[in-house]
Formats: structure tokens, C-alpha cells, sequence
């Protein structure tokens, strides 16, 4: 590979990295007011898609019915689809209204397309998606309520963790779910710019769907719903005080297995909808389209770094063998490493500082991020290689509210106080 092509690959990785590190660092820094808080008087629709998960459904339906917001303007809506359990009976014992899927469905996004097709001709302003394992703070519908009074449309509330002191892995994928909200998205929002959609604690106004439909195909409903929100100049708000507590993999084949499924759904998004993102960038000036593209882009550009990444840490091992050896190139292995291990875990402490959570509480996550980071490269480039098949993740938490981190328990801020 000749020298100029490996300069131009390198320039490119760069400046995307750049591009989100100044992104994240202006945006962790900036102060940024959340919403003004009003009466409650949107009514909103709970939505849980349930496959075979009659251990935890209950418990979910549960915190939902007991939040702090008038009960007769919300419904908690369970629909189970695929199962060979008593999922259904469980969630009517706890009181959620059930609605059973009778279309055939592969992923979860026609379980949602089903169930907007039935529930928006009721009277509903907004949904709410959970997944089944899900434990949800008590003013979670009235932070909905006060961005759907601001004029909101869709939104992204902060996920949390409801077992991340149950393993390293489920501690690990705490820290990065930790970083999405506090960093990514809290991030954007204080920059202006639009949040990303990540899978549960999602707001949807009806009207939104009406306008939009509901047409996702792929595996990450999320990420395709985030690129269409760009492609229709929607922006994405994120609501801080909107907490929802998910349950994370324990062991870490289930947690490789949940990622390499992610990036495939990811590339599928990037093939369908990055053209399209980068055209409307250019068309239309639209700022939004660009960010998103560029996120998108990141699947890709992370095998375009791979390339010139490996080519000169080749030539940085030659070089040095010719000064010192191969007892040199060992000690210099072994720093680098030891570098990076302790880069990740101190990253991973700042992000348990700023999100409220104790380092030492969350230390096998902390100590353990480092494997989770350096593995996702792996599980990305396998995907690709051997696309994933879907596999239930077992959910077997028994977490209730009362269990859960308290950093970040009730209703939190005020929703018009400033935040640094």
C-alpha cells in the first residue's frame, strides 16, 4: 500500500474522530436546560413488546402503574407475540391491557408496526416503548409530558441499569449505556443538535407516526427510526429525567452475540439510509442529515482505520526490533497495553463521576470496560463474516425499584433547572 493512500485514510479516520470527540467534550461541558415543567394532560400509551418473558414482565407493568402522573390519562399496553410461556397471563394479573400480536413477526419492529396499526385510532397523544425487562422511574410520563408540551415530537430518555453490579459484563455494558446518555446524547442536546434512539425509554407523539408511518425492516428499529427522524428534519430530544432502568447481559458470549447483532442491523441501516442522509446534506444544507451521516458512517470507518492502524504498528514494531530486540518489542507491548487498559478504566470511572454512580460500586464494570471497548471490533468485524441469528437474551433479574442505584432515583432535577 503505497504511502500517499495511507495518509489519506489516516487524515480521513482523524477527522471523524474529531469530529466526535470535540462533539462529546464541548457538549459534556456545556450547561443545558432541560423543560419546563407543566400540568399533566397528555395522554400517553405505554408499549411493551413481550417474547417469552413472563419473569420479568410483571415487575415492569408494575412501575409503570405506579407513576406519578394522573392514572386515567395513561394505559399500559403489553403485547405478546411468539410465546410458549404465560407472558400474556402474568402482564394481565398486573394489570397492563394486553394486545396479542397475530401477524408473523421477525424482529421488533413489527411487533410495534402491529401495534400502531391498532392503538393510533384511540385517543392517545403519545407512546412510550419499553422492552420487558424494563424497571421505569415514577416521573418518567411526566417528563414525557413536559416535552410533549414543549413542542416535542420524539425523544430519547436517559437509560440506566438495573443489575449492572450483577457481573463485570453486565457492569461493563453499563458504563457504555452510562456513556450514551450522559455524553452522546445529553451532549447533543446542550450543542442543539439531535440524539440518538436507543432502543427502550423512547417518546413518540401519534402524531408523529401518523405523519411518518411506521417502516422499519431491520434489525436496530432504533437506529433505522433515528435515520428516518433525519431524513424528515425531526429532531431527536433527549430527556434527562426520563430514566429507565434495563437489564444487561451477564455473561460475555451473550453480550458479543447482542453486539454483533447490533453492527448488522447498523450496516443495514448504514446501506439503506446513509446515501440518502449524505444527499439530503448536501440538498438541503440540513445539518442533522450530515451528523447523522457521519454517524453512520462509522461503520465503515472503523475498517478504513483498521488498514493504515495495522500497517503502522507493523512498521513501529520493526523499527523498534532494529534498535532493541525482541525483548524491547515485548516491554513495549506490555506498556502499551497496560496503557491502555488503565485509559479505559479511568474513562470509565469519569463516566460513573458524571452520571452520579460510585466508582468503587460499579468497579468490576469499571475494571472490566476495557475488555468490552477492546472486543467490539471483533464482534463487528464477525457480524459482517457470519451475520447473526436472533437469539432470546435470557432476562432473569428480579430487581425491583427499591433495588436499583438511588443516584438517580424519583424525579430527579427539576426539569427547568440548569445543568452543568
Amino acid at each position: 500500500m503505497s504511502d500517499t493512500l495511507l495518509l489519506i485514510l489516516n487524515i480521513l479516520g482523524t477527522l471523524y474522530i474529531v469530529y466526535f470527540v470535540g462533539v462529546i467534550v464541548l457538549g459534556a461541558f456545556r450547561k443545558w436546560r432541560g423543560f419546563a415543567p407543566a400540568a399533566p394532560q397528555k395522554r400517553i400509551a405505554a408499549v411493551i413488546a413481550a417474547r417469552n418473558e413472563a419473569g420479568v414482565i410483571g415487575e415492569a407493568v408494575r412501575t409503570l402503574l405506579a407513576q406519578n402522573y394522573p392514572r386515567e390519562l395513561f394505559d399500559v399496553w403489553v403485547i405478546p407475540n411468539n410465546c410458549t410461556d404465560d407472558t400474556e397471563d402474568v402482564a394481565a394479573a398486573a394489570g397492563a391491557r394486553v394486545l396479542r400480536c397475530t401477524e408473523p413477526v421477525h424482529c421488533k419492529g413489527d411487533v410495534l408496526r402491529f401495534t400502531f396499526k391498532h392503538l393510533l385510532n384511540m385517543d392517545y397523544d403519545a407512546f412510550c416503548i419499553f422492552d420487558a425487562d424494563n424497571l421505569v422511574d415514577p416521573g418518567f410520563f411526566q417528563a414525557a409530558n413536559d416535552a410533549l408540551c414543549a413542542g416535542v415530537r420524539i425523544g430519547q430518555g436517559f437509560r440506566d441499569s438495573k443489575n449492572s453490579r450483577e457481573s463485570w459484563v453486565a457492569g461493563g455494558m453499563s458504563v457504555f449505556y452510562w456513556f450514551m446518555s450522559r455524553f452522546f446524547n445529553r451532549g447533543r442536546a446542550a450543542l442543539g443538535m439531535s440524539a440518538i434512539l436507543n432502543g427502550t425509554g423512547v417518546l413518540l407523539s401519534a402524531d408523529l407516526i401518523r405523519e411518518m408511518g411506521w417502516n422499519t425492516c431491520t434489525l436496530t428499529e432504533d437506529l433505522e427510526l433515528t435515520a428516518q427522524c433525519g431524513l424528515h428534519s425531526e429532531k431527536i430530544a433527549y430527556l434527562e429525567n426520563a430514566v429507565t432502568y434495563d437489564e444487561q447481559p451477564v455473561g460475555f458470549w451473550v453480550s458479543f452475540e447482542q453486539r454483533r447483532r447490533w453492527f448488522r442491523g447498523s450496516i443495514q441501516c448504514t446501506c439503506r439510509y446513509g446515501p440518502k442522509l449524505l444527499w439530503r446534506a448536501i440538498r438541503r444544507r440540513s445539518l442533522q442529515a450530515l451528523d447523522l451521516a457521519v454517524f453512520f458512517l462509522g461503520n465503515i470507518m472503523q475498517f478504513v482505520c483498521l488498514v493504515p492502524g495495522a500497517v503502522s504498528a507493523v512498521k513501529a514494531v520493526r523499527f523498534v526490533a532494529q534498535l532493541g530486540g525482541p525483548e524491547v518489542v515485548a516491554l513495549l507491548a506490555v506498556a502499551v497495553a497496560l496503557i491502555y487498559v488503565a485509559v479505559i478504566c479511568a474513562a470509565a470511572a469519569l463516566v460513573c463521576r458524571f452520571t452520579g454512580k460510585q466508582a468503587r460500586q460499579e468497579m468490576p464494570g469499571v475494571l472490566g470496560f476495557w475488555l468490552i471497548a477492546l472486543t467490539w471490533f471483533p464482534a463487528n468485524l464477525s457480524a459482517l463474516i457470519v451475520p447473526p441469528r436472533w437469539r432470546a437474551i435470557p432476562h432473569t433479574s428480579r430487581a425491583t425499584l427499591a433495588d436499583v442505584t438511588p443516584g438517580r432515583r424519583g424525579k430527579g432535577r427539576a426539569a427547568s433547572e440548569e445543568i452543568n
